[in-house]
């Protein structure tokens, strides 16, 4: 552009003095830069152009998404809150788990192979040794254990040779015999081999097969009451009662 005065003076030479022309006033420390991107100058970190229609479209596109994925997650969050809200309102009760079979608060169950009775309290299994009473037998019956049961029962003894056996006890003579309701049968089992000399071997208590000094009797699962523990004896096991207790009519089994 050229620009001429009232004189004959060509100014177009100067941009100072056309920009004076132009605009009133006073523009000092005026930089004019003649090249694409001059902005970079006064940006000199922007390392690209300005922002295209393509850049604002997926601008605008990623706010929409945003607010499609904030009202997923407002509904989202108003289900929990609706389910917390019911939940609050419910009685969980917790349940106990043991033997692989799930027990509810308060249910009670017996366990015969340890004689228990137990109970579920809050998620935890309480039991206690099934008390026996006493079996109060008459004097032609004695009081014991049979297999199955957690209590003594009365049973007929048997009288052989001049003794006296109670029921499942067994005599060695010729041959093995054992008292089953009142008579003794012939028992036809084979004994199992043992690991000892025979200086080492024992006759336990109403048994026909010799056991290694030493051996566990108690491991065969001798009953005994909550208060009482068993105790290996030289050819049997035994009931005795814990420090502190003292056995019911004269049986350690059950002790108070």
């Amino acid at each position: 552009m050229v620009l001429r005065s009232k004189g004959t003076t060509n100014r177009s030479d100067n941009p100072s003095l056309l920009l004076s022309l132009y605009f009133q006033g006073i523009i000092q420390d005026v930089k004019l830069i003649f090249a694409p991107n001059g902005y970079i100058t006064q940006c000199p970190n922007l390392n690209r152009t300005c922002p295209t229609c393509s850049d604002f479209l997926s601008l605008v596109q990623g706010i929409m998404d945003l607010q499609e994925l904030l009202a997923k997650m407002t509904l989202k969050l108003n289900y929990a809150e609706s389910r917390l809200t019911h939940l609050e309102g419910c009685h969980c009760e917790r349940t106990c788990s043991t033997n692989g079979l799930v027990y509810r608060d308060k249910e009670l169950w017996v366990e015969p192979e340890n004689c228990r009775n137990c109970v579920c309290k809050n998620g935890v299994v309480e039991c206690r040794r099934v008390f026996c009473p006493p079996a109060n037998c008459s004097d032609n019956m004695l009081p014991v254990h049979v297999d199955g049961t957690c209590c003594k029962t009365c049973r007929p003894p048997c009288a052989y040779l001049g003794q006296t056996f109670s029921e499942g006890q067994r005599f060695l003579s010729r041959t093995c015999k054992e008292c089953k309701n009142g008579l003794m049968v012939k028992v036809t089992e084979t004994c199992p081999e043992i690991n000892c000399t025979i200086g080492e071997q024992i006759l336990p208590e109403g048994r026909c097969c010799n056991v290694c000094r030493g051996y566990d009797f108690c491991a065969e699962g001798l009953i005994c009451g909550e208060n009482s523990e068993c105790k290996n004896r030289n050819t049997k096991a035994e009931c005795e009662c814990k420090i502190g207790y003292a056995s019911i009519h004269g049986d350690s089994t059950y002790c108070e």
